[in-house]
């Protein structure tokens, strides 16, 4: 998958809350559904971590959470190499995990995923000089660009 780079993408949990708040499916019908085709064909991904975090945050009718749920072949299990990743990157940026978070934080396993798979990253963070993820990506030579850059990349129009 390596050869589609420039339309294989890890997908953040602030890129999906975005993607429901700011692009509601009622409105943006075609949009959800071309996303949805790129996860048929696995060109968009997300660790399992991203799906547990909106099972943390959010409640049992949310339209994200049975949209996520709907699409889990897009949360792919940990396997050794990400683990070796997330143990790298921790290990070079400890500050990027939040030990005063509670319960599950993906950002780490959004950036293993990201270099095991080599794809760029969705995310709505910001670049800062604190540990977020743009700036360990940057760090590591992956792509990271928030949802509206992903839309001109695809050159999708609503």
């Amino acid at each position: 998958m390596g050869l589609f780079k420039d339309f294989f993408y890890c997908i953040d949990t602030s890129s999906l809350i975005d993607l429901k708040k700011t692009y509601p499916r009622n409105i943006f019908p075609s949009l959800w559904e071309n996303f949805e085709k790129l996860i048929s064909e696995g060109r968009i991904i997300a660790p399992r971590e991203v799906l547990k975090e909106l099972e943390q945050y959010a409640d049992k009718t949310d339209v994200l959470l049975k949209w996520a749920k709907k699409n889990k072949k897009m949360f792919k299990d940990l396997d050794e190499a990400q683990l070796q990743n997330v143990s790298n990157i921790l290990s070079n940026h400890p500050n990027f995990a939040n030990a005063g978070k509670q319960g599950p934080h993906a950002d780490p396993f959004i950036v293993a995923l990201a270099m095991s798979e080599g794809c760029s990253v969705i995310t709505q963070e910001s670049q800062t000089k604190a540990d977020k993820i743009p700036d360990i990506c940057r760090k590591n030579n992956i792509e990271s660009i928030p949802l509206i850059e992903f839309f001109i990349e695809q050159k999708w129009k609503f």
